[in-house]
Parts: structure tokens; C-alpha cells; sequence
């Protein structure tokens, strides 16, 4: 009888992390865009090819306007400290640059008072950069957090740990989702072995500690150059 319910959870704990890894891949190469100058913006504007604009700054200067073609092609102003740019000249290129269609023009966001985080909890989760679809980051992350709360006797850390994990550590949700309450790899096999030695609160908090620091530096940029470096591959400019 526990078979069905098995199966739907598994299939659960898939998409929550397909899309979890997805808006945290977005969320990475928009912080690591690449190169371009103002024409290029602005000729990407006149034929409607842009679909997110992200800036810091105020009426006398942008500081790192970036923007995106697609949720993978992200793009910021070469060298923008040296540049004239303006918030009024991209308020006014955004109302005489866009083509006249019927598409709606890109989401534009200012994050000059934002920050990396929501309180205690990640931002980046509740910040995808992506029109109408930024909304599923936040739903699976939120689902995946109350999951966490229900599990009975998770093998890896106890609430607390995972609570760390969740918010200081920025990827729990997804360390969450590959290992409890059992690893995914094992599908619908039964549990090979008993976990011994779960982590404390205390524990969970120096490992969360230790991964905001890797993933912010190491992973974010090597991960942002493999699929840099495959979509120069695949002729993506």
C-alpha cells in the first residue's frame, strides 16, 4: 500500500529540485554576466530581444546595469564606472527604444537597497530573475522548507541542522531534496544502511557557516564558466 505514496513523493522531491537548481542556475549566471557595450544594449532594446534589466544607482549614475536575452544569456555594461549612464537615460530608453508591438517590454528592477538575503532566509530563491516565473523558485523552496519541518527522523541532521542548512547555508533546499529521508539515488529501493552520527544544531550551523562561503565564491564561479564556456560551444553570443 506504501508503494503509491512512495512514488509520488519521489516524483515530488524531482520537481522540487529540477526547479530549485534551475532558478539557482539563473540566479548564478545573472551574477556573472558577461561584457557588452552601451550599443549593445540599446540595439538589443530596438528589436525587442531583452527581458530583464537589474541596475544599482540613482539619476547621476548606474552602477552594474545588467540585463538578459534569455534566463542563460545575461549581459552588464563594460567597465560602468567609467560610463556616463544615466537611470533617467535608461528610463528613457526603455520608453523610445522598445519596438512597437504588442510584447510587453523587459521587468526592470532596481536592487540598489536590496541585499543577497531575505532576513535570515537565502534571497536568491525569492529574487530569480525571470518574468512570470519566478514565482515556482519561491513556491518549491517554501514547500521543500515545510517538508523539512514534517520529516519525522531526518538521517543527516536534525531539524535544527537542516534549519541552518536551509537559510545561513543557501542550498540546503537542494542538499535537502538529493538526501532525505533517504538518498534520491536509491529511487524506490529500500534503505541500504542506517545513517549514524546526525548532525546537532550546533554542527548544522558551522557546516551552514562554511557553505555560504563556498558557494558564493567557488561554485558560483566555476559553475557559471562550465555553462559560459557551453554556450560559446553552442555558438550562443
Amino acid at each position: 500500500m506504501r508503494e503509491p505514496y512512495r512514488i509520488v513523493g519521489l516524483w515530488v522531491r524531482v520537481i522540487l529540485l529540477v526547479v530549485l537548481l534551475w532558478g539557482g542556475l539563473v540566479t548564478v549566471l545573472s551574477e556573472t554576466p558577461r561584457d557588452r557595450a552601451v550599443a549593445d544594449f540599446q540595439a538589443a532594446l530596438r528589436t525587442g530581444r531583452v527581458t530583464y534589466v537589474i541596475y544599482k544607482g540613482d539619476n547621476s549614475h548606474l552602477n552594474g546595469l545588467r540585463w538578459s536575452t534569455s534566463p542563460l544569456l545575461w549581459y552588464r555594461l563594460t567597465d560602468p564606472w567609467n560610463l556616463t549612464y544615466t537611470k533617467h537615460d535608461l528610463q528613457r530608453e526603455l520608453s523610445t527604444e522598445l519596438p512597437n508591438t504588442a510584447r510587453a517590454g523587459p521587468v526592470v528592477r532596481d536592487v540598489s537597497a536590496h541585499n543577497n538575503r531575505t532576513g535570515l532566509f537565502p534571497g536568491w530563491p525569492f529574487r530569480v530573475p525571470v518574468p512570470h516565473l519566478s514565482w515556482t523558485v519561491r513556491f518549491a523552496w517554501i514547500v521543500t522548507f515545510l517538508i523539512m519541518l514534517g520529516t519525522a527522523r531526518p538521517r543527516i541532521g536534525n531539524r535544527w541542522a537542516w534549519f541552518w542548512l536551509f537559510t545561513v547555508g543557501q542550498i540546503g533546499a537542494v542538499m535537502f531534496l538529493f538526501s532525505e529521508p533517504r538518498p534520491l539515488s536509491y529511487g524506490l529501493e529500500p534503505q541500504r544502511s542506517a545513517h549514524t552520527g546526525q548532525m546537532g544544531g550546533g554542527q548544522g550551523c558551522a557546516m551552514a557557516i562554511g557553505l555560504s562561503f563556498v558557494v558564493s565564491v567557488i561554485v558560483a564561479w566555476a559553475l557559471a564558466g562550465v555553462v559560459h564556456t557551453l554556450l560559446d560551444m553552442l555558438a550562443f553570443p
